[in-house]
Formats: structure tokens, sequence, C-alpha cells
């Protein structure tokens, strides 16, 4: 950024890590570039580029079905049976035991050693069973135990409580992929691997939008990529699994895509009269991009900018009407021609503090 007092413009860059993950709870003003504190709609299939696209409708978990409730069975009323890791597991909606049944018996119930697990560190009801590797999780409303050792083809099976909060009030709003468990509470999204549960859903957790059990019905998998989908009647967030999971938002229709606030150093004002971007377009003779200006906290709509590409991969500029000086400064895209990929956003820093700006 050009040095307090200096005349000579300079081209800065905004951001160019795309996909950007979602991050609402952090300030946008100390964000990385990677990191957006608002946008939906964005394409995932091509890492490197920002562009519009129809996210994935996913496919249903086929691992998480129940089965009939076996010959013999030892519960009365209302009751759900799993097979998995080569035995069934069943229990009542009202109680705290998980009941097991001996290895290799799919549709006959036959003890095997106890015959059940206890789950009771604490007295609510349980209300999911979901196997997933060779664990299984036992859900309660507002909490978690987990079964470490039920590939084990013996008995001898211990519920560890894991977890406060991080329960399913909502039965079946879970998924395996891989060796993996994700599910969603009103908390947000989680995920376990069995030994430690983290929490997905952290860099928004206070503005969760579409990603609460509240805000959807089932969970679905695109498990080529081993990714996790949120879904009404159409998918409504996708999550990129990861050291750190990203985090994708598609409740709302259309486009939208949010930088990083740029601030100027020591907070001097700066003042930014053009925007540039690097892009790949090859659909027609005119792309088009609508995009507003952050101006310390207020928003400005800018004219439409209009894009005529001499070849397939291109640099633009626009100047910009709201070009004012100030000490915030974002933009925001909200929307852009089909086929139109961009890979860098730049802006052209004019001035960066003079004393006629500041009392410094």
């Amino acid at each position: 950024m050009p040095e307090r007092g200096a005349w000579r413009p300079q081209w800065v860059s905004l951001a160019e890590k795309f996909p950007a993950t979602l991050s609402k709870s952090e300030s946008p003003e100390v964000m990385p570039d990677g990191r957006t504190p608002e946008a939906y709609g964005i394409g995932l299939e091509r890492p490197g580029y920002l562009y519009a696209a129809t996210p994935s409708d996913g496919t249903v978990w086929n691992g998480i079905a129940t089965v009939a409730t076996p010959t013999y069975t030892p519960l009365t009323g209302t009751q759900y049976w799993r097979f998995a890791n080569n035995r069934l597991w069943g229990w009542p909606t009202t109680g705290t035991r998980l009941y097991y049944g001996a290895y290799g018996y799919d549709s006959h119930y036959i003890i095997d050693g106890l015959g059940y697990v206890p789950c009771d560190f604490e007295s609510s009801n349980i209300t999911d069973v979901i196997p997933f590797g060779d664990k299984v999780a036992v859900f309660k409303a507002d909490c978690l135990y987990i079964i470490n050792n039920a590939g084990n083809p013996g008995d001898g099976f211990i519920a560890e409580y894991v977890a406060q909060s991080r329960g399913l009030p909502t039965a079946s709003l879970a998924i395996g992929v891989d060796k993996t468990l994700y599910w969603v509470n009103t908390g947000g999204v989680f995920m376990t691997d069995g030994q430690q549960v983290v929490e997905v859903t952290e860099p928004i957790r206070d503005n969760l939008g579409a990603f609460a059990s509240g805000q959807i019905t089932s969970l679905r998998s695109d498990f080529q990529t081993r990714r996790v989908i949120g879904r009404t009647t159409s998918t409504q967030f996708i999550i990129v699994p990861g050291q750190q999971p990203s985090l994708f938002d598609y409740s709302t229709s259309g486009l939208r895509f949010t930088t990083r606030t740029m601030v100027a150093d020591e907070g001097d004002p700066l003042l930014i009269d053009k925007v540039g971007f690097v892009y790949q377009y090859s659909a027609g003779n005119i792309a088009t991009l609508d995009l507003d200006v952050k101006i310390n906290d207020i928003w400005k709509t800018e004219p439409q900018f209009k894009i005529r590409p001499v070849n397939d991969n291109g640099r633009c500029e626009f100047r910009l009407q709201n070009a004012l000086a100030c000490r915030k400064f974002a933009i925001r895209i909200t929307g852009m021609s089909g086929s139109l990929y961009i890979s860098k956003i730049m802006v052209s820093v004019k001035q960066g503090g003079t004393t006629g700006y500041s009392h410094k």
C-alpha cells in the first residue's frame, strides 16, 4: 500500500484465494485472503476462480437405514434397530440402554454377554444411534456417547460419554463420510472421528444461517469428493472437508461475494479510485459484473461494469463512481455473467493518507 502522502497509485490484491470460506465471526478488517464475511451461490469445481454455479444435490447415505424389528426382541413399544458391524443394535424411544445382538445375526435377536450398553452418565433418552467406520455414535438431545470398539466380534462394549451440547435432538440429521461422522443441531455442524469432536461451523457460530438443524431437513454427501450437503427441497449448504473444513452457503438464490475489508496502515485514510479483475471468459462478446463498494461502513452501488474480452484470458480495470477518501474499503459482487471466472480482484490505492485527510 502507498506510504502516507504518496501520490503515485499502487495496485493491491484484495482477493485471489477462491473459493473463499465463510467466516462471519471474524472481523473483516483482520480477515486474511481466502475467507469472506458473506457469500452465497459461488462455484466449487474450479479451485482458484470465483464464479456463479448451481450446487450439487449430493447422494442419500444408504448406511443410515433402519431394519425391521428382529424376532425375539427384548424391547417393548416403539423401538428402532440398525444392522451395523455385523450385528443388531436397538433402542427404545424411552431409555438409556443401547441393546446389541450376537455377532452375525441380522433378523433374530440372540443375546450376547450383557446384551446392552449402558448410556446413563446422565438420564436423558437416546434419540438416535449412528454407525460410522467401526464405531457407533449414541446421540441424546444434548449430548453424545461413542462406542469405539463396536467392530469387536465379542462383547464388553463401553459407551464413552464424549461431550455436552453436541447432541442430536432431531433424528437422522447425521451422515458418515469415510470414517468421519457429521451431524447438525441447533448449535451448528459438528464432526468426529471417534476421538475428538470438532465444531465445523465455529467460524460462523454467531450467525449460523442455513447451517443449523432448524434450517435443513436432511444431510447428503458427494461421496466422491467427500463433501457434506445440507438440504431441504434443495441444497442449502456445502461443507468441503479438510484440516479446517470450508463452508459455503446456497440458501439464497443468486450470487454474492464480499471481500475482506481493507484498512490503511495505522488507520490512515486511503483513496481507491479503480478496481481491476483478472478473468477468463469465452461465452460471448460481453460479460457483465455488478458490484457494491463499502466506504467505511456504508455500501454504495456502482453502475454495471461491462467486460469486452479480446481473448479467453484477460485483465480489466474500471474507474469507480464512488471514489471517496475513507478508512475502510471492501467490494461486494452481487451478480456476474455465466462462464465468467475471476481469478484475482485488485484495487488501485491512489492515496494512502495525506495531511489534508488526517489530524495525525
